[in-house]
């Protein structure tokens, strides 16, 4: 149906507003969505003016850079101009065809798919009236421009995704007659064969770039060409077909593969692209036995090559380093060499820092992978260090240093855990060495430890002693650092080097002071009793206050005298005089110390009993062979030694009590820091004090002192919890309380209660102490709780737990209260002291009250166990409980 002339001028007359309006890009959808804009016939004079200002308007937008899809909207309606304007046979049909694929070609450029399909309908229509109307004289023009129509339609079905009619189009080309239409053709197939490799399309890919190369081949044998050649896309064509088929497998994806890259490697072997896909091409298959050393030859002298037509320019190198990182995983000695020639013969002689580091982090990191296990890897290292170094590079950045010291951090652990030390001790004496590192003084002495732990586990100390010269002075007074030379200096055996590195860890004070007890374990481990002896001494020396060494003291003390004492009598006379000697220089470092009554407190009294005995024995062992002087000595410290044992309980409860008396009234006058002090100060007493309760608990002669003791000790225990609780030290409570199983009385459980629940500390917390005072109550054998009293007790307790669990939302803590009201009230069914009805009244009420909020909330199977709970304990009450059971029976059927 035609439309109008009327309608179809004033169309065009809207047309040419449009045209010369400068700024109405936006209005050009609304004419593009309804092509074809215009049905003939049109005046001869709006076609006119359709053509001209089609012309000026197609003119200008060729001449402005396309950015977007705006400019090609543009053209897009200037061809629509001129397609209204033309005629339909002719030179000027013509033109405008060719206007129409070269509008296609950009819009597809920029992705327009839409406008170009329709366009491109619009060509074929033209064209189709062309064809029907040819002559001899423009049949080479018109097979020409056919040639470029079908070239556009396959690309176009190719973006639209439809590779299936991309290929039926292809095979409609006609034969081309210009030299332009061959190359239309090679770039085409090579344009959507890359296309196709870089979404990993192989087989598409590599069929799409074997029609480029026959392409390319019909144009250098085209006689009317000279034999002409096209280098670069023939170069392009030929690596993306190599590429192609190495993802292919098969017998003819093989064949092409030789087949291409034979061609590449005669025609453009010298192009630094083609040196990389070669060395790709080595790893495609594995070597045989016959041919390995040969390709490992061939491989390491494309490598060569191409470092040395490497320009290291960011492009290049980047090229490099991502096709070697693809062959890592397959050839690792090779990925090896690639990086070290890299790095040796490029980077190494110019200035590409960033990329230096890069590579040389890269190399530390295949080096140091245990999966991959590379040949002399600490030698390929080194070897690169010192060719940087003799180039004149600069050490390494910080960030790049910190990153290779975490490479061979971890792998020294994997070969540590292999037992290889003389490994670990080479790769730790590297970092500490290389200068290429700029190690921070953390960073050094971590590795020093580490390569001290390595020389000191295979017996290489010596070297660790000219290693640890060479360090800087911030390494030589590192404790730990110290510890470990002197540990390594006792298992080589060398004594005086252990003695000075000993002296050198005094002398730091009180950041060497915690390894102080280390060295002189490390003593007795080595069998080194008079150094063991010497550096308890010094150890004792050094101790101030209440550092926690003094916990240790005593042990180190018992293992050097029980060490030496067993070796009296095994080695002759002379030896037993130096070892009852040391046995004699142990004792009097034990009684001497900086602070006599500070020393004693070092042992308990079971530890000066031993001592004292263990002398005793050791002098009537050596009183027939050896100098009577010092068999007198010994038992005159054994003597001395007794005398602190026999009177320290004593000592313990002088101390104990004012402690205790004077911590109490300061929790309210004093800060917090002095508060912290008091009641750290009453803990510790009640622990000592509790430590040998049952001491003095043996050696009380009458029941009126054991009870006296006991009497206090449940004191020491009371202020021990109070002290616990206002320092929010729970777990110290609830240990406290199991400890104090054996003496408690109902007494001192309502006091443990009281404390709690007076604290104000969070409900979570009184809950789990409260639980610890029933299960301590429940359980205890002590003879000091009376059974009936008991009795009554619990109810209120469990009462106390039950509702707090609640109140703190903790359900199956709640529930285990339950259950022990439920089993409390069945043992006491039948007794005298049955549970009490009101509790058992509240608490069945609480629980079925909890069971109906179960219910409302859909937990069926916690509603019925808290119902039938409810119900059972209220079934344990006595006459007054009658009426609650049936309420509650009644209630739990409704929920049924």
């Amino acid at each position: 149906m035609a439309t109008p002339p009327s309608n179809s001028e004033a169309r065009a007359e809207a047309m040419l507003n449009v045209a010369l309006n400068n700024d109405a890009l936006h209005s050009l959808d609304r004419y593009l969505d309804s092509l074809p804009l215009l049905i003939l016939p049109l005046s001869s004079s709006t076609r006119h003016q359709l053509a001209t200002c089609g012309a000026r308007l197609w003119n200008t937008s060729t001449q402005m850079i396309s950015g977007a899809g705006n400019i090609d909207t543009v053209k897009a309606f200037a061809f629509l101009m001129l397609e209204c304007a033309a005629p339909t046979q002719g030179l000027g049909s013509y033109r405008v065809l060719e206007t129409a694929l070269k509008t296609v070609k950009s819009c597809t450029e920029h992705r327009l798919l839409e406008l170009s399909q329709e366009i491109i309908e619009i060509a074929a229509i033209r064209l189709d009236r062309l064809v029907r109307s040819e002559n001899d004289s423009d049949k080479v023009q018109i097979q020409s421009v056919s040639t470029e129509y079908y070239l556009v339609r396959v690309y176009l079905a190719w973006l639209q995704g439809r590779s299936d009619i991309a290929d039926h189009l292809f095979l409609k080309i006609p034969k081309p007659v210009t030299t332009q239409d061959q190359k239309c053709i090679i770039e085409l197939c090579s344009k959507i064969g890359i296309s196709a490799l870089d979404d990993c399309h192989y087989d598409t890919a590599a069929k799409w770039l074997e029609r480029a190369q026959e392409a390319c081949e019909a144009y250098s044998n085209d006689t009317s060409q000279g034999g002409k050649t096209l280098h670069d896309d023939e170069l392009l064509i030929l690596h993306a077909t190599v590429r192609a088929n190495f993802g292919l497998k098969g017998p003819d994806a093989k064949e092409c593969f030789h087949k291409a890259l034979h061609k590449l490697k005669s025609n453009y072997g010298s192009v630094f692209a083609v040196k990389v896909l070669q060395l790709a091409a080595f790893t495609r298959e594995g070597r045989s036995r016959s041919q390995e050393c040969l390709k490992a030859y061939e491989e390491l002298q494309v490598l060569r090559d191409i470092v040395v037509m490497l320009e290291p320019n960011e492009a290049e190198l980047r090229t490099l380093v991502s096709f070697f990182q693809k062959i890592r995983d397959l050839d690792a000695e090779f990925y090896v060499q690639g990086l070290k020639q890299l790095l040796d013969d490029k980077l190494a002689t110019c200035d590409k820092r960033e990329w230096t580091e890069r590579i040389l982090i890269t190399l530390i990191w295949t080096l140091t992978d245990s999966h991959l296990n590379v040949q002399n890897n600490l030698s390929v290292l080194c070897g690169t260090t010192k060719r940087l170094i003799e180039c004149g590079q600069a050490p390494l950045s910080e960030d790049a240093t910190n990153a290779c010291l975490i490479l061979i951090w971890k792998y020294i652990d994997v070969i540590l855990s292999e037992e290889n030390f003389c490994l670990a001790e080479q790769w730790c004496l590297f970092v500490l060495e290389e200068p290429m590192f700029q190690c921070s003084s953390i960073n050094r002495v971590i590795f020093l430890k580490r390569f001290i732990t390595c020389v000191s586990n295979h017996s290489n100390s010596k070297s660790a002693y000219k290693v640890f010269e060479r360090m800087p002075e911030e390494c030589k007074n590192c404790p730990s650092a110290l510890y470990l030379m002197y540990k390594a200096a006792l298992i080589n055996q060398d004594v005086s080097q252990g003695q000075l590195y000993f002296r050198s860890l005094c002398g730091l004070g009180a950041a060497g002071r915690e390894y102080l007890v280390p060295c002189a374990a490390e003593a007795l481990r080595s069998g080194q009793t008079s150094l063991a002896a010497d550096t308890l001494q010094q150890t004792i020396a050094n101790l101030h206050g209440d550092c926690i060494e003094k916990n240790y003291i005593s042990s180190l003390f018992i293992a050097l005298v029980c060490l030496t004492s067993e070796e009296v009598g095994n080695s002759g006379n002379m030896k037993d005089e130096e070892r009852v000697a040391q046995i004699i220089s142990a004792l009097e470092v034990a009684l001497r110390g900086p602070n006599r009554h500070e020393q004693r407190t070092v042992f308990t009294a079971t530890e000066l009993e031993w001592l004292s005995k263990r002398s005793y024995q050791t002098a009537a062992q050596i009183h027939t062979s050896s100098d009577s002087r010092l068999v007198v000595r010994v038992l005159d410290l054994s003597i001395q030694v007794t005398c602190f044992y026999l009177t320290i309980e004593t000592k313990l409860y002088m101390k104990v009590c004012p402690i205790s008396l004077k911590g109490l009234p300061q929790k309210t006058t004093q800060s917090n820091r002095k508060q912290q002090k008091h009641y750290d100060d009453i803990h510790k007493s009640s622990q000592h004090f509790h430590r040998y309760f049952r001491y003095g608990a043996k050696y009380g002669s009458t029941s009126a002192q054991h009870s006296e003791w006991l009497q206090k000790h449940r004191v020491i225990l009371s202020l021990n919890v109070e002290c616990a609780v206002i320092l929010n030290q729970w777990d110290r409570v609830s240990s406290i309380i199991v400890e104090s199983k054996d003496t408690i009385d109902n007494e001192l459980g309502s006091i443990f209660l009281d404390y709690v629940l007076r604290s104000g500390a969070s409900v979570t917390c009184i809950v789990q102490v409260i639980k610890e005072i029933i299960l301590v109550l429940c359980t205890s054998q002590s003879p000091y709780l009376d059974t009936a009293a008991t009795r009554t007790l619990l109810p209120r307790y469990l009462h106390i737990f039950f509702q707090l669990s609640l109140d703190a939302s903790d359900y199956p803590l709640a529930e285990s209260g339950l259950d022990q009201a439920l089993a409390l009230a069945l043992d006491n069914y039948k007794t005298v002291s049955r549970y009490p009805s009101d509790e058992i009244q509240w608490m069945a009420t609480v629980a079925f009250n909890r069971a109906v909020d179960f219910y409302i909330a859909s937990e069926e199977g916690d509603c019925r166990r808290w119902a039938e709970k409810a119900i059972e304990l209220a079934d344990l009450g006595e006459h007054e409980c009658v009426t609650l059971k049936k309420l509650l029976r009644e209630n739990y059927g409704k929920l049924s």
